[in-house]
């Protein structure tokens, strides 16, 4: 998986994360409004404070694994969503350890400490059932990609014919490593690995300096 796509995961992530996170706190509002208790919360209390995080820890485990999954189904994208759970479920437990303005008392700290540990281990269970879905390679059969490089080499081509064309030499080959990058990602949602990339890129620009490599003088004709 590379760099780009990694980023864009954290971004989506990190958004889902927060919404959730969100919601949930308005949950515990909710919840705490519903009995007249002040600093000692009562364990069914807890109880039902512990099983609103695991809704919503199981919800964002889902819509974890539907938006990283239509970016990059790379084992490391499965890393990506198993440390993303770990981080909230860690927030969940912190908001309902602080119970409303208090924290909770050290038997109901006792208490949630562990019903999120079994709820920790159910999350576990739940996030393996996806795990097959993320492989080192999406092709069957162990067959190597098959990459449109002419496609990409056109659509490089186009845009160099632009007006704007390409940057100058300097950072010309990183604008062409971008522009095949991106172009395979919008025709397929997928993209070779960046060294590879790469080096198709450095092949593009030899051949532009081929291309344009002036004419030695005893070639030129008589003015």
């Amino acid at each position: 998986m590379d760099t780009t796509a990694a980023d864009k995961i954290k971004l989506h992530l990190d958004a889902l994360a927060a919404k959730a996170l969100s919601a949930f706190k308005r949950q515990m509002l909710h919840i705490h409004a519903g009995g007249d208790y002040r600093e000692f919360v009562p364990e069914f209390m807890v109880n039902d404070m512990v099983r609103a995080a695991e809704s919503s820890a199981s919800q964002l485990l889902a819509d974890a694994v539907s938006r990283v999954s239509g970016i990059s189904t790379a084992p490391a994208s499965f890393t990506m969503i198993d440390m993303a759970m770990d981080a909230y479920l860690s927030d969940l437990q912190g908001v309902v350890e602080q119970g409303r303005g208090v924290p909770l008392h050290p038997a109901m700290l006792k208490v949630a400490g562990e019903r999120f540990d079994a709820v920790r281990q159910r999350l576990i269970r739940y996030l393996d059932n996806h795990r097959p879905s993320f492989v080192e390679s999406k092709n069957k059969g162990g067959r190597p990609p098959t990459w449109d490089w002419e496609g990409a080499l056109i659509h490089v081509t186009a845009i160099a014919n632009t007006p704007d064309g390409l940057p100058s030499e300097r950072g010309a080959q990183a604008r062409i490593e971008e522009i095949i990058h991106d172009w395979f990602i919008q025709a397929g949602g997928d993209a070779p690995a960046d060294s590879e990339i790469r080096k198709r890129a450095s092949a593009i620009m030899k051949g532009l300096k081929t291309s344009f490599r002036p004419l030695p003088a005893d070639t030129l004709p008589d003015s």
